[in-house]
């Protein structure tokens, strides 16, 4: 049903918004039309696993920039001037991250595209005429598609690593070197249209959700002010433990170089989210306890950084185990100030790794999930059944009813979805934030109707796939519970 088919009608049902979504969009305001292209491109890409893909690659491309520029280096200027260093080791460690950049990169492109733009590729490099050829490189770098974006970045990536292969070749490859590998690299990456690594604090919603029900649910409690600020350190701090992830634990060193880069990013990111907490949080977090604790939040998090660079990092070029002690103690680190910021909002008493693992247990978020996706589709198939029946006064209550339960779906059970469900939910949203209000005559209640039976079909396929998850095998569903949360919606008042 569209808008275009109902009669013109004073007023519109207010519609429900992803709160998250609206604020990791607006950090990124200025390249909307770019990252809405892309996320449609994305659902489109046949490969398992597509977004943590799409995380990896962005954060080695991120990862690479903050590596090159000294500032974020893991080098430790006092052991050796800097202008007297042989830069050889911190390029193997770069041309290891890109390698494994245009690995992820691979996977990532479309099937049927790729082979066309290596063939134009191809074809770009045995023509005669400079004309034709020019053309053909202008609409490559045009990357007016995210497919072509993609594959602009990964040759140049490739391009890239054959030039380090041939520089370290050399016996010494001195600063100004290094600086000049630096640039043309950050030129490769910020030149990029579709891929153009985020800014510290900026966040994606491809990948970027907060998936623990009493987060989540302590976040929907704030005020409309401080509610923003909150959630962005959240998700500041869960960022920087994904990117802790692609360092495995168990395994036995020397690790791989790439995690010399990767490191670099988590200390900069780490320092960036503990500014955000001292200069922007900390002044409008509200109560004085509040502002103590992001206070003290900003600074564990700087003191324990200078430490693990002081007596970890530097030691990279001498331990082979030094890369996974230092994952292990920013890990530990991001978990404590996860957990302190949380109990500052919501006192429950508990603290320490016990704390973190129920905060994120998969389990619970699946339970609630299960629960949300039930209630939602009761809804539907109510609000269905007084259509059909041309009860148009109970028809109007449940859709009430499945207004108000929408704000409360997206501030939890939606976060906990997996990103290629969000296509179908999205769509049945903006239909329902378009419906003219009240919905008005036969014609618009009967494709209203079949709209309800229609996602009320996907809400149920989806209940049945959570509830085959390995995790709620042996946990029966509460349906006593879960009516309990239906009727309070249907109840005057609802919510």
């Amino acid at each position: 049903m569209s808008q275009a088919s109902a009669p013109a009608v004073p007023t519109v049902l207010p519609g429900s918004r992803d709160y998250y979504g609206d604020l990791m969009r607006a950090s990124q305001a200025t390249r909307a039309g770019f990252l809405a292209e892309r996320e449609r491109w994305l659902r489109g890409v046949p490969v398992e696993g597509r977004e943590e893909l799409l995380f990896e690659f962005e954060m080695w491309l991120r990862a690479v920039e903050r590596y090159l520029n000294l500032h974020n280096s893991v080098v430790d200027a006092r052991a050796r001037p800097l202008v007297t260093r042989d830069f050889h080791e911190e390029l193997v460690d770069v041309r290891d991250a890109m390698e494994r950049a245009v690995r992820v990169a691979r996977h990532l492109q479309d099937p049927d595209s790729d082979p066309k733009m290596v063939f134009r590729k191809y074809v770009e490099t045995q023509l005669a005429d400079d004309r034709v050829r020019r053309l053909l490189i202008e609409e490559e770098l045009d990357q007016e598609t995210p497919p072509e974006s993609l594959f602009v970045v990964r040759e140049a990536f490739d391009a890239l690593k054959n030039l380090l292969d041939n520089l370290l070749q050399l016996p010494l490859i001195g600063l100004s070197l290094f600086q000049d590998v630096g640039k043309l690299t950050l030129r490769e990456i910020v030149l990029n249209r579709y891929f153009r690594p985020f800014r510290p604090l900026e966040f994606r919603v491809e990948y970027d959700r907060l998936r623990s029900v009493r987060l989540l649910d302590v976040l929907g409690t704030l005020p409309a002010d401080t509610r923003p600020l909150f959630t962005t350190a959240f998700l500041g701090l869960f960022r920087v433990l994904h990117y802790l992830t692609h360092v495995d634990p168990e395994s036995q060193p020397p690790v791989p170089r790439r995690v010399r880069v990767l490191l670099s990013l988590v200390r900069g990111e780490v320092s960036a989210v503990a500014s955000y907490l001292h200069t922007e949080l900390s002044p409008k977090a509200g109560t004085r306890p509040l502002q103590a604790a992001t206070l003290r939040a900003a600074r564990d998090l700087a003191r324990e950084t200078d430490r693990i660079a002081r007596e970890v990092l530097v030691d990279l070029d001498r331990d082979p185990a030094a890369p996974l002690r230092a994952a292990e103690a920013f890990t530990t680190l991001l978990r404590q100030q996860i957990v302190a910021l949380l109990d500052a909002l919501a006192p429950n008493g508990a603290l320490g790794e016990e704390a973190f693992a129920h905060l994120t247990s998969a389990q619970d978020a699946a339970l609630r999930l299960r629960k949300d996706l039930w209630v939602y589709a009761q809804l539907c198939r109510t609000a269905e059944s007084h259509l059909r029946s041309d009860d148009v006064v109970s028809a109007e209550r449940v859709l009430e009813a499945l207004k108000s339960f929408l704000d409360y779906f997206h501030d939890g059970g939606y976060q906990l979805l997996r990103y290629a469900d969000y296509d179908a939910f999205d769509r049945f949203t903006s239909l329902l934030v378009e419906l003219p209000w009240p919905p008005e005559g036969p014609g618009i209640r009967s494709r209203l109707a079949e709209d309800l039976r229609r996602f009320s079909q996907t809400l149920e396929t989806t209940f049945h796939a959570v509830s085959r998850r390995s995790l709620l095998q042996g946990r029966g569903f509460d349906r006593p519970d879960a009516e309990a949360l239906r009727d309070r919606f249907l109840s005057p008042g609802g919510r």
